[in-house]
């Protein structure tokens, strides 16, 4: 009996051991699936009940039903000068997006899209291929104006015109991302009055929306909705570790959640003016204001903060001089759009035409006025500033005033105007066989002409040796 107690103890530990190794493991794992179980029967009970998850998914659709119908999807040509040949030299020279402004077939895009562009095609939703026109362009703000056949019915885009976007806001971008056709992808506003530096032509007016929506090469000149399905802006460029917004096309780089679009306070006035007069004539209001024009927050009773950009100096006799505004008051709000700094507020005065009367919001002693402004026309000098230096380094050349044109200081080679034929002393007299008054006036003219958007130009120039000759030079940009 002794022998037996002794080993007694012994079987009991060993049996525990052997109980620990293959039945415990047993009832953990039953315990651990019996609580997952009910976990998804849970989550399976809440989805069930609980349908917010498809009414989202059910929105997302609607806006895609409802905007796919108005989103184009472009592709433009370039076709060689010897017309035989082109059949066999034509080649693919621009693909991009756009969407339809009204129910008789105007298109809008970007500008850098169709420029130098001799044949358009526009693809619509439901596979119809139209040839398509390109009535005007402003590469100031990168956008262009198609006219699609006029017997053939379109459904225009909804475009939020009461509705202003906020940061925060869930936005979807349309397009043709590497030639997907008719693409749609989703993110929220990340920020607004953006300025990219890089974007269309430099010197030219950005106040962008940022986005976190995925935009890739072939997204130009789609449009950016909101969730009504409203077209609050297009899309222009991207922001990634090669480039700062440049258009998706010419970035180099894939989409990096950094896009940029155009917003719908811009576009409206600039294809209208396209639409109605074939050309875009930029407003001026007359102001000064400290450089870079640093924003000013003014904060409200209601506890929220209006932002704006003070007034330095009004221009004697100037529209806005004429409408009563004074130096020291603080602008907050062109046709209701914020002002969010000095770059939207160019923007949004030069996307409205001369003559045209905007209502500007002010801030004064404490209140908050409105005053109607009639518009001068945007002066050479102000217009030239901004485009001088990118065209002088485009062309290669540094260019200086003269009483009777404009002299070429050097030409350097190897650049597009040393190429072309200009060499240091020419003294260029007119452009496209137009004359212009200044050194601004002429900068302002070969822009009209379409140096910006790659049109051929033919200059005019007397050399030292006094003999006349004709340059002609197209810029790529």
């Amino acid at each position: 009996m002794r022998k037996f107690a002794s080993y007694g103890p012994a079987l009991v530990v060993l049996l525990c051991i052997l109980v620990a190794m293959f039945v415990v493991p047993g009832l953990i794992e039953r315990y651990a699936y019996a609580q997952q179980h009910a976990k998804i029967t849970l989550a399976r009970s809440v989805l069930a009940q609980d349908d917010i998850l498809r009414r989202l998914d059910r929105a997302s659709s609607a806006i895609a039903d409802a905007t796919e119908p108005s989103v184009v999807h472009i592709e433009t040509q370039f076709l060689p000068t010897r017309l035989e040949n082109a059949s066999s030299l034509s080649k693919t020279f621009s693909t991009g997006a756009g969407w339809v402004y009204d129910e008789i077939g105007h298109v809008v895009t970007n500008a850098h899209v169709v420029q130098s562009a001799q044949v358009v095609s526009i693809e619509f939703f439901d596979g119809r291929v139209l040839r398509g026109e390109v009535i005007g362009m402003d590469p100031y703000t990168d956008i262009a104006v198609i006219r699609a056949a006029p017997t053939s019915k379109y459904f225009a885009s909804r475009r939020a015109t009461e509705r202003l976007p906020r940061i925060g806001e869930r936005v979807y971008a349309f397009g043709s991302p590497f030639g997907f056709k008719f693409s749609m992808s989703e993110g929220i506003i990340s920020g607004l009055g953006r300025e990219a530096a890089g974007s269309n032509v430099a010197g030219g007016y950005t106040n962008y929306i940022q986005t976190d929506a995925a935009v890739n090469p072939g997204n130009s000149g789609g449009p950016l909705v909101n969730s009504d399905g409203h077209v609050i802006g297009m899309n222009v460029a991207i922001a990634t570790s090669k480039s700062v917004g440049e258009s998706p096309e010419a970035s180099g780089s894939d989409s990096a959640g950094i896009s940029f679009a155009i917003p719908l306070g811009t576009i409206e006035p600039i294809v209208n003016q396209i639409i109605k007069y074939g050309k875009v004539s930029r407003g001026y209001l007359g102001i000064f204001y400290d450089s870079p024009g640093q924003r000013i927050g003014i904060p409200m009773p209601d506890g929220t903060t209006l932002t704006g950009i003070r007034v330095t100096d009004v221009e004697s006799q100037g529209p806005s001089a004429k409408a009563g505004m004074l130096p020291g008051d603080i602008i907050v709000g062109i046709e209701g759009s914020p002002i969010i700094n000095a770059e939207s507020l160019s923007s949004l005065i030069s996307s409205s035409r001369s003559g045209d009367t905007v209502e500007v919001r002010i801030f004064r002693d404490g209140e908050l006025l409105t005053l109607d402004v009639t518009l001068g026309r945007m002066k050479n000098e102000v217009l030239a500033k901004r485009i001088l230096e990118p065209i002088m380094v485009q062309l290669g050349m540094s260019l200086r005033p003269a009483d009777n044109g404009v002299v070429v200081q050097n030409a350097y080679p190897g650049f597009p105007g040393a190429n072309a034929g200009f060499r240091q002393g020419d003294l260029i007299t007119a452009a496209n066989g137009k004359r212009f008054d200044d050194y601004y006036h002429f900068f302002v003219l070969i822009a009209d002409e379409g140096v910006l958007t790659g049109k051929p130009i033919e200059f005019t120039v007397v050399g030292l040796d006094g003999l006349t000759r004709t340059i002609s030079l197209r810029l790529e940009w």
